[in-house]
């Protein structure tokens, strides 16, 4: 048992909505939220710490549903030909993770990682070894022979080989199963495109079956029309990316509860900094001709009323996601909640985290200002919280 904690600031955005509390406050006990109201109206438990940030917001945690956490390295890009130990890719790893908790990012969801070494660093983490978000987590993505992002996956042809390279994953520790179901942008060999089916209905299906049967669910990397639509015949539960999203495809996930990491800052960052950060001129020329058409599917996801959360693939960043949220006629309340309960729910369904709901994790930010009318606050938080600890605190003279 550790003593509560009191944070009160100028504004607190609470439950499933964030809805604002002026002059509101948080109770935490034993890592989780006790209580969330105006700072007058909480009663506080004698020995009660508190922390005291006028002015500023208390927010939930952000929640990243696509992060390899390998960051802008020569180890994110998806390639097999990259030979280094695996010690290496752990601490490269490691040091993302790192990075990605200071900024505010308090839940990764890992969709593929080399060897699966993001299960080893996460008990590293779970452990107290290393600092780090807390990780939801697939081990390595199953992809075909010479498929897409087969740098950080497992080849597997055929039902029988996908078969086992599902169990595979599930037996080493993962929460959910990664297959690529198209070519992407980050093109992994000469001739690939995001437009081309890999994964077949069957092999996917067959993925999808062992998931089930775990009581997991699947994230299908699926660009091209072909490959969403394989992987949506085989029922996988989420679509990453969706760049050529149909209509009637975006209805179909509304209406069968599949949701969407489309990654919208991550084909921006690439088309627009790609050349500067030395990607692939190849990668710059497909994400830039793709800008449009993922515009127009991520516009058929709100229309069907698809459940959408953020994600950054290593290229995008997760304030420059909300904000692109923000472009679309989404307001910045909204596209925060997809930023952290909603992406929460995708992330680990019927979570407690992602919103400061009594009962739930108390991983929560504070920021300098009020990101409700200027996004640009995330960029710097004050404090950062995992379930009660504080992992980050720049602020001074803030106990009362």
């Amino acid at each position: 048992m550790t003593a509560p904690i009191l944070i009160s600031a100028g504004c607190v955005l609470a439950g499933d909505d964030l809805d604002p509390i002026v002059d509101g406050a948080v109770l935490i006990r034993d890592g989780v939220i006790d209580a969330v109201g105006t700072a007058t109206g909480l009663g506080v438990p004698p020995g009660t710490a508190r922390l005291s940030f006028p002015g500023m917001t208390i927010l939930p945690g952000l929640v990243d549903c696509h992060d390899h956490l390998l960051g802008r390295s020569r180890f994110g890009e998806g390639l097999d030909g990259l030979t280094e130990p695996d010690g290496m890719w752990a601490t490269v790893f490691a040091h993302y993770s790192r990075l990605t908790l200071a900024a505010g990012v308090t839940t990764v969801r890992v969709p593929g990682m080399h060897r699966g070494i993001d299960l080893v660093v996460r008990r590293a983490m779970r452990e107290g070894f290393l600092a780090g978000p807390r990780m939801v987590c697939a081990g390595e993505a199953i992809t075909m022979t010479g498929g897409h992002g087969l740098g950080a996956g497992i080849e597997a042809d055929g039902p029988a080989e996908c078969t086992r390279a599902a169990r595979r994953q599930l037996a080493a520790g993962a929460d959910f199963i990664k297959v690529m179901a198209s070519g992407g942008v980050g093109t992994v060999r000469t001739g690939e495109d995001p437009t081309h089916p890999e994964l077949t209905v069957e092999e996917l299906a067959a993925v999808v079956g062992v998931a089930n049967s775990a009581r997991k669910y699947v994230a299908a990397h699926a660009d091209g029309v072909e490959g969403i639509e394989n992987a949506l015949q085989a029922g996988v539960h989420c679509i990453e990316h969706g760049i050529y999203l149909t209509q009637l495809q975006a209805e179909f996930m509304a209406n069968n509860g599949v949701k969407l990491v489309p990654t919208l800052s991550t084909m921006v960052n690439i088309a627009k900094k790609g050349a500067q950060w030395g990607l692939s001129a190849e990668w710059v020329r497909i994400a830039d001709g793709i800008l449009d058409v993922h515009r127009r599917s991520f516009e058929a996801a709100l229309r069907a009323g698809v459940c959408y959360g953020t994600g950054t693939d290593g290229y995008g960043d997760m304030v420059d996601e909300i904000t692109e949220f923000t472009t679309y006629g989404i307001s910045a309340q909204r596209a925060l909640r997809a930023a952290t309960r909603d992406s929460a729910q995708i992330a680990s369904p019927g979570a407690k985290f992602g919103a400061l709901i009594p009962g739930w994790s108390a991983d929560l930010l504070v920021v300098d200002g009020d990101p409700l009318t200027d996004l640009a606050a995330l960029r710097s938080p004050v404090l950062v919280m995992l379930e009660g600890a504080v992992v980050k605190d720049t602020a001074a003279a803030h106990c009362g």
